[in-house]
């Protein structure tokens, strides 16, 4: 590769960290995308510019923040079609999960190198663990996505090792070598203070990974009792995403 190929490489990818920065519809400036991805910002200004100019970001002029773009809500719609299926015959599962534990429940898939909410549910308690459909993290952290790195391809188990020092990927390996065999996963307070989450995979009837199921809240009050019921809550309910989205997806008989 050339000199010049890599500098092109180099610079979509910073604009890829850019547009990863936003997890809401809240709008970011250009000193905070500055503090979030480490770039230059002589090097966020020009990447925003080309990137509001081909309708990926929008500047609002009144208060100098960056929002999402129109031309990633195209994009989106274009791809939403594949993921409808699966995201409905989630959707009554999560609320089976949220009336039985009063506690967040979500679906996540993979995403590149990270692990994407597809469809999540909340309670009405006040104390609650709040998540954005969209919202992604490190695949590498968290339960639901060391779940994945479990359960899916081995390609990627080895993509997420290599980049790793040596040390956190042999403690990283041991854990997923865990979790395949206990086929679940928890953490607390390790993405977010004070709270917790318990995931399961969903596994295809090819035997893939079609994606998580996890249920997170606070963690004040869990018990070793309360995770193992929330494990076999999950279990239970995991085993009905196959044969849901496997209905959902089958044409329609004239």
């Amino acid at each position: 590769m050339s000199i010049e190929s890599e500098r092109h490489v180099e610079a979509v990818v910073a604009a890829l960290r850019l547009l990863e920065c936003f997890e809401n519809d809240v709008g970011l400036r250009a000193v905070d995308l500055q503090a979030m991805t480490g770039l230059q910002y002589s090097r966020v200004m020009r990447l925003t510019g080309t990137l509001a100019s081909r309708g990926f970001l929008f500047l609002d002029p009144d208060t100098g923040r960056y929002f999402l773009g129109p031309s990633l809500f195209r994009l989106g719609q274009l791809v939403r079609p594949r993921y409808d299926d699966l995201a409905s015959a989630v959707r009554p599962i999560l609320r089976t999960l949220v009336s039985e534990t009063e506690k967040t429940a979500m679906f996540s898939i993979t995403d590149g190198m990270s692990r994407l909410v597809l469809c999540k549910q909340e309670p009405m308690t006040s104390l609650r663990y709040t998540v954005s459909e969209g919202q992604a993290r490190p695949i590498a952290s968290g339960a639901s996505g060391r779940v994945i790195l479990a359960f899916g391809p081995e390609a990627l188990r080895q993509r997420v090792l290599k980049d790793l020092p040596e040390a956190d990927a042999d403690r990283l390996k041991a854990r997923v070598a865990e979790i395949r065999d206990r086929g679940y996963d928890v953490s607390v307070s390790e993405l977010t203070q004070d709270a917790f989450a318990v995931a399961c995979p969903a596994i295809s009837t090819e035997g893939e990974l079609l994606g998580v199921l996890t249920l997170a809240g606070p963690s004040g009050g869990l018990t070793e009792a309360l995770t193992e019921n929330y494990v076999s809550l999950l279990s239970a309910q995991v085993a009905l995403i196959p044969q849901a989205s496997a209905v959902r997806s089958k044409p329609v008989q004239s």
